[in-house]
C-alpha cells in the first residue's frame, strides 16, 4: 500500500480533486487511482472513525460498486478537507500529519456533516494492535522483528506506527518510544 505523505491536495473550481505530491506533477484523482484512494480510506477509517462512519452511510447506495463507492468517499474527504493549492504548507507531510484546512464550502453552518467529515475529531485511542506494535518498538525491535512476532506484514507495522504517531501527536520513533516510558506504558 502506498505511504501517503508530502502531498498537496486541491480541488478545482469544477470540483475537480488533484493530488499533488512534492517534486512531481499534479494528477486529478480518479477511481482508478487505488493505491491513493485505498491508503486514504485506511486512515480515515483508522484516524477518523466517525468520519468514516458518516461518510460509509452516505454513499451506501454506491456500495454495489465497491471501487466507486471507496473513491466516493476519499474524494468527499478530500474535498471538505483539503480545498487550496498552497505550495509553503502541504497538506499531509512527510510524518503524515493531515494538516487541515478552512475549506470554502456553501453549506458552512448547515452540513449536518460538519465537525464530523469537515476537520474531523481524531480518534486519540490506540487499538490492542498499535498497543503491541507500540510496546515492541519500545523494547527496540525493528519494523521486520515486529512483523514476524506479530506475525503480520512489515507494511501492516508501518501502517500501525504511522497511526500511533498521529494519534500521540509524534513525528518520529524515538519520540514514540520517548512517549511510551514518559508516560509509563505497560
Amino acid at each position: 500500500m502506498e505511504t501517503i505523505i508530502n502531498i498537496e491536495f486541491y480541488t478545482t473550481p469544477e470540483g475537480v480533486v488533484m493530488v499533488k505530491p512534492v517534486g512531481q506533477p499534479a494528477y486529478e484523482l480518479k477511481e482508478d487511482c487505488r493505491e491513493v484512494v485505498c491508503a486514504m480510506l485506511a486512515i480515515i477509517r483508522e484516524r477518523y472513525p466517525k468520519a468514516h462512519d458518516a461518510l460509509m452511510k452516505l454513499y451506501s447506495s454506491s456500495s454495489m460498486n465497491r471501487t466507486w463507492y471507496e473513491y466516493k468517499v476519499v474524494h468527499r474527504f478530500i474535498r471538505c478537507n483539503f480545498g487550496d493549492y498552497n505550495q509553503g504548507a502541504i497538506d499531509i507531510n512527510h510524518n503524515g500529519t493531515f494538516q487541515f484546512e478552512e475549506v470554502g464550502c456553501p453549506l458552512r453552518g448547515e452540513c449536518p456533516l460538519e465537525g464530523v467529515v469537515c476537520k474531523p475529531e481524531l480518534d486519540m485511542r490506540l487499538t490492542e494492535r498499535e498497543m503491541d506494535v507500540f510496546r515492541l518498538y519500545a523494547q527496540n525491535l525493528q519494523t521486520d522483528q515486529i512483523a514476524e512476532e506479530l506475525h503480520i506484514s512489515p507494511c501492516t507495522v508501518n501502517r500501525h506506527r504511522e497511526n500511533i504517531k498521529a494519534k500521540i501527536r509524534v513525528g518520529s520513533v524515538s519520540e514514540m518510544v520517548a512517549y511510551w516510558y514518559a508516560n509509563n506504558l505497560k
